[in-house]
């Protein structure tokens, strides 16, 4: 911890030495090094068999959307003039 407080203080004495137009440069640079950072501390969350156990394996889903698709059927006849 002491070691990366002593780098960082050098870098900021470094830095302040330098042009104003390479600082951009310094930035950039920044950035894609914590960009790969980022990318490596990325967490894929999967839900896969996240409703498994929950009671929904008994549900049939072709009987299901077989019946609303009927029912909206009748609602949306029933609208036309």
């Amino acid at each position: 911890m002491h070691n990366a407080a002593l780098k960082i203080t050098e870098i900021s004495k470094e830095l302040a030495m330098l042009p104003a137009e390479k600082l951009d440069e310094v930035k950039k640079f920044i950035d894609f090094i914590l960009s790969k950072k980022k990318a490596k501390n990325k967490r894929i969350v999967q839900l896969e068999g996240i409703w498994e156990g929950k009671g929904f394996e008994k549900i049939n889903i072709g009987k299901e959307l077989k019946t609303i698709r009927k029912e909206w059927s009748k609602t949306i006849l029933k609208r036309q003039p």
